[in-house]
């Protein structure tokens, strides 16, 4: 098989070692998980540790008679994983609270700001280096400026590599995630009626960004997002659970030629 011939450089020696349980994995064991892994930075390894704990979980449903509803390995192992972490905790009403006044930004809506910038773009052949010197001398000019109105007008209609130059650099009014994250950041940290006093550099270049007007919007009360937090929360704590599941079950088999997810 190509992924044999490509990625097993070790696999008669490490798969015929390792044993679970009494059973020596084949190189088909570890065939079968490559493709998951052939992007990780040793892939064999990874796919080796994916091949034990597959059969640690698998000889563990056979142990407790799970019967999957499906057939094949994958559903035989989430109903083993379903039926052992039935009970798994799930947040409480307070829980979800303390979680939602912990970051009630996260759970802001309608934000809007009416910004204009201006852009030094970056292109292949470009000098970084004096782009970004060009750029920033141009925001020391704007924030020493006595009149930033119409000097900001002037450079993005003569310097701005935007389309928006035309217009004196209005971009009109964003919304969050309407922009990269790094010009979204700077547009939202800034007060109203102000100009950034740092270069704001995106994948596209270098930008100056003047934020006009902003709205706050509103922050979405408790009652609302409470089933969206107690969702996201009883999904990290099964995960926890189920690590910890994993991790018990390791301990429990019998594997020989293998040891915290190295062959040896």
């Amino acid at each position: 098989m190509a992924v044999r011939a490509a990625a097993l450089t070790r696999s008669e020696e490490n798969i015929v070692a390792i044993v679970v349980n009494g059973v020596k994995l084949a190189d088909t064991d570890l065939e079968r998980e490559m493709p998951a892994y052939a992007d990780t930075p040793d892939a064999q390894q990874a796919a080796l540790t994916a091949a034990v704990l597959r059969r640690v979980l698998l000889d563990e449903a056979a142990q407790l008679y799970i019967v999957a509803a499906a057939q094949g390995d994958e559903a035989m192992i989430e109903a083993l994983l379903d039926h052992q972490l039935a009970e798994a905790a799930a947040p409480t009403h307070e829980e979800c609270e303390r979680h939602y006044l912990a970051d009630l930004e996260r759970w802001r809506v309608n934000e809007r700001a009416r910004v204009s910038h201006i852009l030094f773009q970056v292109t292949e052949k470009v000098d970084l280096a004096a782009l970004r010197q060009r750029a920033q001398q141009t925001l020391d000019e704007l924030l020493q400026s006595g009149d930033l109105e119409l000097r900001f007008v002037h450079f993005a209609r003569t310097v701005s590599n935007c389309p928006s130059g035309v217009d004196g650099g209005a971009l009109g009014e964003i919304g969050r995630g309407d922009t990269v994250v790094a010009f979204e950041h700077a547009v939202f940290a800034a007060p109203a009626g102000t100009l950034c006093p740092v270069l704001v550099e995106t994948e596209f270049g270098f930008h100056i960004i003047r934020v006009h007007e902003k709205s706050p919007g509103l922050v979405l009360p408790f009652d609302q997002v409470e089933v969206r937090i107690r969702v996201a929360m009883s999904q990290a704590l099964r995960d926890l659970a189920e690590r910890r599941y994993v991790m018990e079950a390791v301990s429990r088999a019998n594997i020989q030629g293998w040891k915290n997810g190295v062959a040896t």
